[in-house]
């Protein structure tokens, strides 16, 4: 079922008998689809597993008959089957662990709310053989023998590791004076894109490692989330950008409440001089299109976090390439797609990016140049 944001919801196939009773016409009957793709289906995914009669006749269950419907309205709204039945298979992995999916509704089971939708870090291994209790102080005084305690001042230089560390800790005691202070000073030794790519994400990702493992709370994750947040906005809107040139849309998709990943790409475009308006979070589709259709933007990005919001992405893309006059660009990324094993072919109206922030950032400033040239 799609829900009013556009999302695909779990089929709640538990409440559907499994008991096996219609034959291959009553199902072809109640759904409309055709027996051979039923077949195909049943070969190639191995979802649909219907018994056989006496006669050899195939049986199908209420619970086959709600996947099927299931099935059909994803591909009825442009997935492909082979997508649907990832998206089918994540929704399932998710109803399977319901104790992490009910701690909070920003988490998603294979990507916490405040994990950005970039390739990770490498993780170091290491750092976490030292968690031996159940809090994170021995985690983090592994590589900070000499922490500073909040109020008693900081060096005038920090690895960045020490500094990733020192503000787990920090988060850990809610003071966010002193992050203000450990932030205020890694910026002004270190560039932005720097302190992005090796101070912020990496914390990220940190906590998110430490929440998974029970070493840190949501209210510890929320303050971190909201901390960087507020210093993301606030850098990205007091970077004096250009007021004309080509014109680049940065938001999240359709119901998509993670932000943190397209924020920052947002500032590093605006840094690059690129002139970008930034919409935040679960942008509305038709409010999009209509403001593509006054502004005409050069280039609309778009991140996707939880691959149950896939469905609206891609319809948002399909309506997108309907336009007539001076149809933007739409590029597109996120953790959503490392579920899917060729991502690029998702939304054909658009490009796919990931990887590197810094890469994405000079691909996307390479492409507004290149319409800056055109026109």
């Amino acid at each position: 079922m799609t829900t009013y944001d556009g999302s695909m919801e779990w089929p709640r196939l538990e409440q559907y008998s499994d008991q096996p009773v219609f034959n291959t016409k009553a199902v072809v009957q109640q759904t409309g689809v055709p027996a051979p793709t039923l077949r195909a289906w049943e070969r190639r995914y191995s979802l649909l597993r219907p018994e056989r009669a006496n006669n050899a006749y195939r049986l199908y269950s209420e619970r086959d008959i709600a996947l099927i419907h299931w099935l059909k309205e994803c591909v009825d709204g442009g997935m492909s089957i082979s997508h649907a039945v990832a998206l089918f298979r994540h929704l399932e992995e998710q109803q399977r662990h319901p104790a992490e999916e009910d701690v909070d509704t920003y988490f998603d089971v294979a990507t916490p709310s405040f994990q950005v939708a970039l390739n990770p870090p490498e993780p170091n291994t290491d750092q976490f053989a030292h968690t031996g209790r159940e809090a994170s102080g021995d985690y983090l005084s592994a590589f900070q023998p000499e922490t500073l305690k909040p109020g008693r001042g900081y060096p005038e230089a920090y690895s960045m590791q020490v500094a990733r560390a020192q503000l787990i800790e920090i988060f850990q005691d809610m003071d966010e004076q002193a992050a203000q202070v450990l932030m205020g000073s890694m910026l002004s030794f270190y560039a932005v894109e720097q302190v992005c790519s090796e101070l912020i994400m990496p914390t990220l990702w940190d906590i998110g490692h430490l929440w998974a493992e029970g070493y840190l709370t949501v209210s510890v994750e929320h303050f971190a989330s909201n901390f960087f947040r507020a210093v993301l906005t606030n850098m990205f809107h007091v970077t004096r950008g250009p007021s004309t040139g080509p014109l680049v849309i940065t938001c999240c998709a359709p119901g998509e409440p993670h932000e943190l990943s397209v924020l920052m790409l947002s500032l590093l475009l605006r840094r690059r001089g690129v002139r970008v308006v930034y919409l935040g979070q679960s942008i509305e589709t038709t409010g999009l299109l209509h403001t593509a259709k006054k502004i005409s933007p050069a280039v609309i990005c778009l991140s996707l976090t939880l691959p149950a919001y896939l469905p609206a992405l891609m319809s948002l893309g399909r309506q997108l390439q309907l336009m007539s006059d001076r149809r933007p660009l739409l590029i597109y990324g996120g953790q959503a797609f490392a579920q899917f094993p060729h991502p690029e072919n998702l939304i054909p109206e658009g490009v796919y990016m990931h990887g590197d922030l810094t890469e994405i950032t000079t691909h996307i400033q390479s492409i507004v140049l290149e319409v800056s040239v055109k026109k």
